[in-house]
């Protein structure tokens, strides 16, 4: 069972002026500096698998509420068949300029409720922040570090599992933003030991139920670009290509693109939809899915 989970920039423009007068003569002299602003469309996660450098505006809380669907592409391999239905609530938090905070919790509601097919580490919570540390400032992108872990705060589960991240977004003239992440996991649950045959890997012929190992770092890269559908850009275009190694032992890495909108309804209301297709077909890479998150603002 595959899940795609899981999306950047921002612009601005500043100036200062200095002037000098005598009795005869008035000098002005203007200098013209590209910063970032939050003036960008601030990706909505869980949504993307590419994140932004656009932290929430300061005292901003954000209520979002994400639904994914997935299919199966190599039901065999991990001993299930089923399409992967989850639910995702989260917090996002404001807490300071330039930072976020925030909170989820990962529902695998497929299966009659259980991960998949895997039982332990349903519905552990999530929290993570984002902190941009500098602005863009001409072709200089914007550059942010997030970090996230995993709390293993349910039956049966264990294990602490993190991700630092690296983001950088640039904003253009044509109102295209571009966004580029690079990410590194560390994994140190045996959450999905319950998934146990006869076999274990990738033996020739054998396409029952195996044991999973997990790879206890596993990493990644993202690629993507969001831009304008109208003249106020309040309904915006986004798509990203992913690159990340597979979370399983024995498995090749995964490719996956993303192609969806966002639209901003109105000053609290936020709405996207996403579709991830898969470019390998083989492994953890799911044939196909789709999500949507829905986010409310709640302004100081």
């Amino acid at each position: 069972m595959k899940r795609s989970l899981c999306v950047i920039g921002v612009l601005a423009v500043g100036g200062a002026v200095f002037a000098q007068e005598s009795d005869q003569t008035t000098i002005r002299t203007t200098t013209t500096t590209r910063v970032v602003t939050d003036g960008g469309a601030d990706l909505l996660s869980p949504l993307w698998s590419m994140q932004d450098a656009v932290p929430v505006d300061c005292g901003t809380v954000d209520l979002r509420f994400n639904f994914t669907w997935e299919t199966a592409s190599s039901p065999a391999s991990l001993g299930n068949s089923s399409d992967d239905f989850v639910i995702r609530p989260a917090i996002v938090w404001g807490i300071a300029e330039n930072w976020e905070v925030w909170a989820y919790n990962v529902n695998w509601v497929g299966d009659g409720g259980n991960r998949g097919p895997f039982n332990e580490g349903n519905y552990d919570p999530y929290v993570g922040f984002l902190y941009r540390f500098r602005d863009q400032e001409g072709y200089r992108p914007a550059m942010a570090i997030s970090g996230e872990a995993r709390i293993p705060a349910c039956d049966g589960s264990n294990g602490v599992d993190a991700e630092l991240r690296l983001v950088l977004t640039n904003d253009y003239d044509s109102g295209i933003r571009s966004h580029f992440n690079v990410f590194g996991i560390t994994v140190n649950n045996d959450n999905d030991k319950s998934l146990v045959g006869t076999k274990r890997g990738f033996e020739a012929g054998y396409t029952g139920p195996r044991e999973v190992d997990n790879r206890n770092f596993q990493w990644g890269a993202v690629f993507g670009l969001d831009g304008p559908l109208n003249a106020d850009g309040s309904v915006r275009w986004v798509a990203d290509y992913v690159h990340r190694s597979s979370r399983y032992t024995g498995n090749g890495n995964i490719n996956l693109v993303e192609l969806g909108w966002q639209w901003q309804m109105s000053d609290v209301s936020n709405l996207g939809m996403a579709v991830t297709v898969g470019l390998d077909g083989v492994g953890e890479t799911p044939n196909f899915g789709a999500g949507v998150t829905y986010a409310y603002s709640i302004r100081p």
